[in-house]
């Protein structure tokens, strides 16, 4: 007898179904299938062995009815366990893959999928211009504008949500952005109008105002030589610039010692055109002359020989001598008055011709700023005799006095002393204009002074008005005839560090004869002062500047930037309304190129500009500064929405003060300023503005009625809400409107209200009460009606500009465009969104307690893809830091419609106690450099791409965290994971920009760890949270071997 066997070989085949099942938790599906055909096939055949009767039975064949009949069983059991097990994932809300499952399931803990939200953007409307044109118009809500799409894209619709009253004037007003160049003190650039002022470097330049004119004496004013002209044209990127020129300057406008402002009052540049020299300038050498000549010059006899210390010069070789008095024989006006602080003829106060000397201040003073005690006066001129003869000069004086008479010095009283006469004796010839110079100083007490004569048939009098000259006007002769040096114009003496100013009063040809020379000259009389005192003895050295030409100042682009909350438009616009908004778009420095960070640091820093020349594209542009320095700068288009929030208009020019600073940093030549701005929304009402929908007829026996809308998808529009989305649809019974509701429950018997459920599609549904929970419709004929939009999701994110079709033509609007990008289009809530949001709001229930709850909250609003709340210290104040980010990485604009609805939402469901900081992250990209080795199996190529595909999903917006730092070690794991890479060589991982803003780091090898930081108090400063994202154009994959 053999005893049985117990190696299980004689057992036959035991069976393979049902499966054993094993479901951990946290798997992204259940495993509930018991078995496949071909398991379920296996277990049939093997029970056929099993029974007694069927034992016979041992073929196998496909073709035999009983094992036809096995495999179809085997393919039922196969479907009903595939739907079992599908049917029993779709009723988790984790593992569930159908939307309609989530929807269902999130809809029994009252969540319900976010529909999608319309884009949201601002519409310039530009008017026309054309004579004829009416200069305001009106847009209304509901305008419809339709983008120009891009490839692979669709027209998509938009519509006006607010009207606008707009203005022709307001289509692209301009900044002030020329600014007027004034001198200025220490100013060695002048900035003339125009592009043709014939200057060249060397020319003299003189800048004088009202100051000089009115006052000979003022000391207000710069000549200056031209080392430098650079000539401005505007480039063809350049609408409406004027041409312009700048001259650099030998040296700063004004004088430090002494300190010396450069003119102010309608101050002007005068081009001194012509050069002259005075005559006798080019005499011969008095010294290297033979004796002879000397001689007869002289009158001496033939065989005289004048020595040089009795005759060092030729004799009368003065200006004083050469260039007369003042000519004519009319009446005189009086002296010369220079009026100073203190007794040094240092600080001069003012000065006045006065028509007698005969003064007599008491406790006071000469007024106008000089001071009671403490002065000096010095008065200049020449006094005339009506007969020849000797004249006696009395000068009465308190305190010191001097006297000179063709410069003799004929009294010398310079002391502290009480009221004193003084008498001098000099010969005067009648007709002859003498010299004369008073000195007088006070120290203290009464001041008097008083200057007379008396002579042949002259009783003792003061010197009368007739007989005096005053010395600001003085004659002398040029070189040659300069007949465009005429009356009325400017001329400066220069002659080696020293330089004077002087108006023309009279140029008049005439000649000269003397020093060996002859010809004619052109007599000048001048009105100044210190002619003979700097001039008289420097006839070589002096050069006579003149045929004065004024140019008008220039204006050149404004030095910086166009930033901060403030703008002053060109034009004067009193009217432009406070709360209005504004699109202020121009060209901006691209952040992108590198190469612009230099110049830009400049513009910031208000360095002054020289010129700015844009390129005809508007890509590009030269920067020119002052100094000399030129930079190539690439430029961007840019834009800003803003609102005013006061208008300060005055002297014909309006200053706007913003509600927030501007965005973007602008060329300011470059900025327009659109007025005309109206908020829009993607969607299209198709006429249901005019023409509402009707979508049935009510039935008061019926309840719960339910409508569908017959159009689609339903326009949700960016809301402060909880959900942070609110739907366009308004529905009307017999005219009156109805609300919506989140739930049919709440609602009481009376409520007119209904529920709106939307569709996988994206199809919308009305249904509204049974009496109980809401009221039940009336009965009528087609009076249920309904008006919305439609239109909704990505493809509403339009590039600016794209809005420029205009659909419903306003009359006078000419042009339509958006002046920034639409944002804030989300696409209907997927599953995957679903099933991490839905139990989010479970746990908020639209309130805020906990730190948690700021993060549930947040991350459950429309258009935000994740959020992290943290506690924070100011420093002094415990606070809640809330980072987020859009949807699938998208940038948030803390100005956009979903940022301003998201603090709104949050604000209404918070305590209002609990300090609250809510920030956008900040994104680091990185770059991988690595080398693959590739199984030769397999196409290097489609490796590669596989490679790089797996690095952007696996370090994506979706698979990482706030502050979640890259390791190397990460890299390589996914690296090697791709089908047919053998090994890696992982050479650098690259952060784009360091964690402080600096330059571009690298780690490198299996340990390299690129960082990255959750919300911190930083270096004063609040921070957000980092998030680091891989840079498409940096996975640098390649083949190694």
């Amino acid at each position: 007898m053999t005893a049985p066997a117990d190696c299980g070989c004689c057992a036959g085949q035991p069976a393979l179904t049902p499966d054993t099942l094993a479901n951990p938790p946290g798997q992204p599906a259940l495993r509930l299938r018991v078995g496949t055909h071909g398991r379920f096939l296996a277990s049939l055949t093997a029970d056929l062995a099993r029974a007694p009767d069927l034992a016979a039975l041992t073929t196998r064949d496909r073709d035999d009815p009983v094992m036809a009949l096995f495999d179809a069983w085997a393919a039922v059991l196969d479907v009903l366990a595939f739907y079992q097990e599908r049917i029993g994932n779709e009723g988790y809300l984790r593992t569930a893959t159908e939307r309609r499952s989530v929807q269902s399931l999130a809809r029994a803990i009252g969540y319900e999928l976010r529909p999608g939200v319309a884009a949201t953007t601002w519409l310039a409307f530009t008017l026309e211009t054309a004579p004829g044109a009416p200069p305001r118009a009106r847009v209304e809500p509901w305008t419809r504008t339709q983008s120009v799409p891009a490839q692979d894209e669709r027209a998509q619709t938009f519509e006006t949500l607010a009207a606008v009253e707009a203005r022709a004037a307001w289509n692209a007003l301009e900044l002030a952005w020329l600014e007027p160049t004034p001198p200025r003190f220490g100013a060695r650039t002048l900035c003339l109008a125009g592009a043709a002022t014939r200057l060249k470097p060397g020319d003299a330049v003189l800048i004088v105002g009202d100051e000089r004119a009115r006052d000979p004496g003022n000391e207000n004013w710069d000549f200056r030589r031209v080392t430098q002209v650079r000539e401005f044209v505007p480039g063809p990127g350049e609408d409406g610039a004027p041409a312009y020129t700048l001259i650099s300057l030998e040296r700063g406008l004004g004088s430090a010692q002494p300190h010396v402002q450069p003119a102010r009052r309608n101050a002007r540049c005068h081009a001194l055109r012509a050069q002259a020299r005075l005559f006798g300038y080019n005499a011969p050498d008095w010294r290297a002359m033979p004796a002879t000549l000397r001689a007869a010059y002289l009158g001496m006899a033939d065989d005289a020989k004048p020595s040089f210390s009795q005759f060092p010069q030729w004799p009368g070789f003065t200006l004083a001598d050469v260039s007369d008095p003042p000519g004519g024989s009319g009446p005189g006006a009086g002296l010369y008055g220079e009026y100073y602080r203190g007794r040094t003829f240092s600080e001069r106060i003012m000065t006045r011709t006065d028509a007698q000397v005969d003064f007599h201040w008491a406790a006071g003073g000469p007024g106008d700023g000089v001071p009671a005690d403490h002065f000096c006066v010095r008065w200049t001129g020449w006094v005339r005799a009506p007969a020849s003869g000797s004249y006696t000069f009395h000068v009465t004086a308190d305190d010191g006095v001097r006297l000179w008479l063709d410069g003799d010095l004929l009294i010398d009283q310079w002391r502290e002393q009480s009221p004193t006469e003084y008498a001098a004796s000099a010969r005067l010839t009648a007709g002859r204009k003498h010299d004369i110079r008073l000195d007088y100083y006070e120290a203290g007490g009464d001041a008097t002074i008083a200057l007379a004569w008396s002579g042949p048939g002259l009783a003792r009098q003061t010197i009368p008005a007739a007989s005096l000259y005053p010395a600001d006007v003085h004659g002398v002769h040029l070189d040659a005839s300069h007949p465009k040096w005429v009356a009325g114009g400017w001329a400066v003496l220069s002659m080696p560090n020293y330089e004077e100013l002087y108006r023309i009063a009279d140029a008049t040809p005439d000649a000269r004869t003397g020093f060996a020379l002859a010809g004619p000259t052109t007599r000048l009389t001048l009105r100044g002062e210190r002619v003979r005192e700097q001039f008289n003895d420097a006839l070589r050295e002096t050069t006579a500047y003149g045929e004065s030409e004024p140019l008008d100042w220039g204006q050149r682009p404004a030095s910086g930037l166009t930033q901060g909350h403030a703008l002053t438009l060109a034009a004067y616009e009193p009217d432009l309304p406070e709360g209005r908004v504004l699109a202020v778009s121009g060209l901006v420095l691209d952040e992108a190129d590198a190469a612009n960070a230099a110049p830009r640091e400049r513009l910031l820093r208000g360095d002054p500009l020289a010129g700015v020349r844009v390129a005809r594209d508007r890509a590009s542009a030269e920067l020119e500064f002052e100094d000399g320095a030129r930079a190539a700068v690439t430029l961007a288009e840019a834009s800003d929405i803003v609102r005013i929030q006061r208008n300060d208009s005055a002297g014909g020019r309006t200053a706007l003060l913003l509600d927030a600073d501007l965005a973007h940093a602008y060329l300011p030549a470059t900025v327009r300023i659109n007025a005309n701005v109206a908020p829009a929304s993607h969607g299209d009402s198709r006429q249901m503005r005019i023409q509402p929908e009707v979508l049935g007829s009510g039935a008061g026996n019926r309840a719960f009625q339910r409508f569908t809308l017959q159009q689609a998808p339903l326009t949700f529009v960016p809301a402060p809400t909880a959900s942070g989305a609110a739907s366009s649809l308004e529905v009307r019974v017999d005219g009156l409107l109805w609300n919506e509701a989140p739930r049919i429950t709440a609602l009481a018997p009376g409520d007119r209200a209904y529920l709106l459920r939307l569709d996988d599609s994206g199809g919308a549904t009305v249904q509204f009460g049974d009496g109980l929970h809401g009221a039940r419709l009336p009965s009528g004929s087609g009076n249920v009606e309904a008006r919305y939009r439609v239109g909704l999701g990505r493809e509403g994110n339009v590039a600016p500009g794209q809005l420029s079709v205009l659909l419903t033509r306003a009359p006078g609007v000419k042009a339509v465009t958006n002046p920034q990008a639409a944002t804030g289009g989300v696409d209907p809530e997927a599953g995957d969104a679903a099933r991490r949001n839905a139990p989010l709001r479970v746990r908020t229930l639209d309130r805020i307690v906990s730190l948690r709850d700021f993060e549930d909250f947040a991350a459950a609003f429309t258009g935000i893809g994740k959020a992290q709340a943290m506690w924070l210290w100011d420093g002094e104040t415990r606070l809640v830091h809330l980072t987020v980010a859009g949807e699938d990485g998208t940038a948030l604009d803390p100005a956009e419609a979903l940022y301003r609805n998201l603090l709104a939402a949050i604000d209404a469901a918070r305590p209002p106690y609990q300090p609250l900081r809510v920030a956008p992250c900040r994104y680091l990209d990185f770059g991988v450099r690595a080398g693959l080795g590739i199984d030769p199996r397999h196409e290097a190529p489609r490796v590669l791409a596989a490679a790089r595909d797996r690095v952007l999903q696996a370090f994506g917006f979706a698979a990482r965290a706030f502050g979640q730092p890259v390791h190397g070690g990460e890299v390589l794991a996914v690296l090697q994971g791709v089908d047919g890479v053998q090994w890696v060589d992982l050479d650098a991982l690259v952060l784009a920009e360091g964690l402080d803003g600096s330059a571009a780091r690298r780690s490198a090898g299996p340990d390299a760890t690129l960082p990255a930081r959750t919300a911190r108090w930083q270096q004063g400063s609040l921070r957000p949270a980092d998030l680091l994202r891989p840079d498409p154009a940096g996975i640098l994959l390649t083949e190694r071997t």
